[in-house]
């Protein structure tokens, strides 16, 4: 439990409730390692366990508190106990470190930050992010009762007296300004999901291409969301010129078996995933990183995702689906690495000649990187 400090201290207290795993979340764990390097700022933050044997984020100066997450219980009564301490221990936790400013993310986070902003320290400054973009409908699904009724508390009140709301990207950004006519623009921000600058001096990528190209894909799995199918049918046709690893920790049973039953040669796959400050490392052994979504939504079809700059990062040149409109500002066949549109219902080989001319084509520097993208909001933390 994070210790009280007394009024007197120069710090500024901040209190983070994410309520989601840390683990699946890169952009708060960049944040928080950033937090944990400043002396201006004591951080203590709420979450739950994860459930997909990840390995338990951990920085230094900064204490987290995990508890159960409702949904992952199946027994009703462990179900009703993890809501229960879901709610409460932040809320006491809250009351004893009497934080300065109040973040929290994604409507899930919204309870307890109700309850102490209105009844116990009305002065404290609210920010509040979205990893994800929230349509109005999205709230009326049969498994979001709880997380309609917390975002009543948003829209009702928290809204009303945040200091700062966030999305990803501006497009999701002006979803959010239409649903909330009421909310003034000056009280809006974008946050994009860049990683640490330090994946960057890690890179050293190599001009020429040989054969096989190496395809790499990490991330969550499904049929119905991505375009695993068409991919894995590309590289099993093409097996002197293509090689597909794909690293996931997060996929539907059904492609998990489908995948190992397939047994072709140029394709692998690790179930396991890779630990996040392991993908440095991992994609120097790549030349093109995919980007599978569908686009199956509003959220996803203007999501930018945290993939895509982190294999530009790294150094890869990355494909991505043409219904993701959230990419497109980033296309660029110009220099490398590039970023690439493509159909992936009818991929050819065609889609590849960005690797043709890669020996005369410039390199450009990126700059995505969590430390600068995070700037305003620690102002705004600090003011």
């Amino acid at each position: 439990m994070p210790k009280p400090i007394p009024k007197t201290s120069s710090l500024k207290r901040v209190y983070i409730l994410h309520l989601l795993p840390l683990e699946y979340y890169p952009p708060i764990t960049n944040l928080l390692n950033i937090l944990s390097k400043d002396k201006r700022v004591k951080t203590a933050v709420f979450s739950t366990k994860n459930n997909k044997n990840r390995p338990r984020f951990q920085t230094e100066n900064i204490h987290i508190s995990r508890t159960n997450y409702p949904g992952y219980q199946k027994n009703i009564i462990l179900k009703f106990w993890s809501f229960f301490t879901y709610v409460v221990l932040p809320l006491w936790q809250l009351i004893v470190f009497k934080p300065h400013v109040l973040m929290y993310y994604e409507p899930h986070s919204a309870m307890p930050a109700y309850v102490y902003k209105k009844f116990f320290n009305r002065k404290v400054k609210i920010i509040i992010h979205y990893h994800e973009y929230y349509a109005p409908t999205d709230f009326n699904g049969p498994s979001m009762g709880s997380v309609r009724y917390f975002h009543k508390l948003e829209t009702t009140y928290l809204y009303k007296k945040a200091a700062w709301i966030s999305q990803t990207n501006r497009q999701r950004l002006d979803f959010f300004s239409k649903d909330n006519p009421c909310v003034p623009n000056s009280k809006l921000f974008t946050l994009a999901n860049y990683p640490p600058k330090s994946w960057t001096k890690r890179r050293n990528k190599p001009s020429r291409i040989n054969v096989p190209i190496k395809l790499l894909y990490l991330g969550a799995l499904s049929f119905e969301n991505t375009y695993i199918r068409e991919i894995v049918a590309f590289v099993q046709k093409n097996p002197n010129m293509l090689h597909l690893d794909i690293f996931s920790y997060n996929m539907h049973k059904d492609v998990l078996s489908w995948l190992a039953s397939l047994k072709i040669t140029n394709i692998k796959l690790n179930h396991l995933g890779v630990a996040y400050d392991a993908i440095p490392k991992i994609a120097s052994n790549y030349d093109l990183g995919l980007v599978l979504y569908k686009g199956h939504n509003t959220n996803y079809q203007y999501n930018a995702p945290n993939k895509l700059f982190e294999y530009l990062v790294c150094g890869l040149d990355v494909w991505v689906p043409k219904e993701l409109a959230g990419c497109k500002k980033y296309l660029n066949k110009d220099s490398k690495p590039c970023v690439v549109e493509v159909d992936y219902n009818y991929l050819s080989i065609s889609d590849l000649t960005h690797f043709s001319k890669g020996e005369d084509m410039l390199q450009r520097q990126i700059q995505f990187h969590a430390e600068d993208e995070n700037t305003v909001l620690i102002e705004k933390i600090k003011s």
